[in-house]
């Protein structure tokens, strides 16, 4: 009985091995590694998630997981990669227009706002498909941030949602009569006055401290050359010069720093408002 048993398991051992080598290759099937994929990107590991993908790419390639190799780049921000494989999709794929308005969004993103006008121009021509108002507004937002003339303001706020018109049509009037200071008009009002140059971009303690300085300076010059001390009046008379000429160059330069933050603060908020909305999700989610 016991020879029997010792017998029968030993002929059960190729049968028990084949099945652990069955189930070794089932886990590396293409079903199992899509699965797997699947699952690396809804949890963010979206590096292995490539990986994944690329390996199930071996044995089917399809645009549904090119899409998601995509995405997966767009997620760790490495946009020039997900351009690659978003312009690589075929007019005819049923995921064209989703990679085209990523591609956009991209555009966007690297501030290259010509490509992005170029390329919505070109597929609206062809009317593949129509945009959705969110990369229109994408499209519109691009004329705030280049030096480019601003289309008319109705056309402009067409596509946006009444909630937001408010706020846009302030980023339109600030970009359309931007509110920037005159390096020129700084320096020739601290010529004429010194410090006056200063007031001109609000920085109205520097101005007035300029103005003291340049003023008291020259009259101790005036002073020692009518009473003859025309050494002391040309040392005070070269520090009075070198006041005056430094007060016309920070006068030029404050101005610069001034329109300098102007447009920074400008940017910022334009791109915090964007932010807001949410205007760079991904328009498909594959994670429910």
């Amino acid at each position: 009985m016991r020879n029997n048993l010792i017998f029968l398991i030993f002929l059960s051992l190729p049968i028990y091995a084949q099945k652990i080598e069955n189930n070794k290759f089932n886990l590396l099937s293409p079903t199992n590694v899509k699965k797997f994929a699947d699952y690396l990107y809804c949890s963010g590991d979206y590096l292995r998630a490539i990986l994944e993908y690329n390996r199930y790419s071996a044995y089917s390639e399809d645009d549904t997981t090119k899409f998601k190799i995509a995405l997966s780049y767009l997620k760790i921000t490495n946009l020039n990669k997900a351009y690659e494989i978003f312009n690589s999709f075929n007019q005819k794929s049923l995921l064209f227009s989703y990679a085209e308005m990523e591609s956009n969004k991209i555009f966007f993103q690297q501030n290259d706002y010509k490509s992005l006008r170029n390329n919505f121009n070109k597929i609206d021509s062809l009317k593949i498909f129509k945009f959705p108002n969110n990369l229109k507004e994408l499209y519109y937002f691009s004329y705030l941030l280049a030096n480019q003339p601003l289309p008319p303001l109705e056309k402009f706020l067409s596509p946006f949602e009444k909630s937001d018109l408010p706020k846009l049509k302030y980023f339109y009037e600030w970009k359309s009569s931007s509110p920037y200071k005159s390096t020129w008009i700084a320096a020739m009002l601290s010529a004429l006055i010194p410090g006056l140059g200063k007031v001109y971009v609000n920085e109205y303690a520097d101005g007035i401290t300029a103005l003291l300085a340049t003023a008291s300076l020259s009259y101790l010059s005036y002073s020692d050359f009518k009473a003859g001390h025309i050494f002391r009046g040309w040392v005070f008379g070269g520090i009075a010069a070198g006041f005056y000429a430094g007060n016309i160059y920070g006068s030029i330069a404050s101005t610069q720093i001034y329109n300098v933050k102007i447009q920074y603060d400008f940017v910022n908020n334009l791109k915090v408002f964007i932010g807001e909305k949410k205007y760079f999700t991904p328009e498909i989610e594959f994670c429910k």
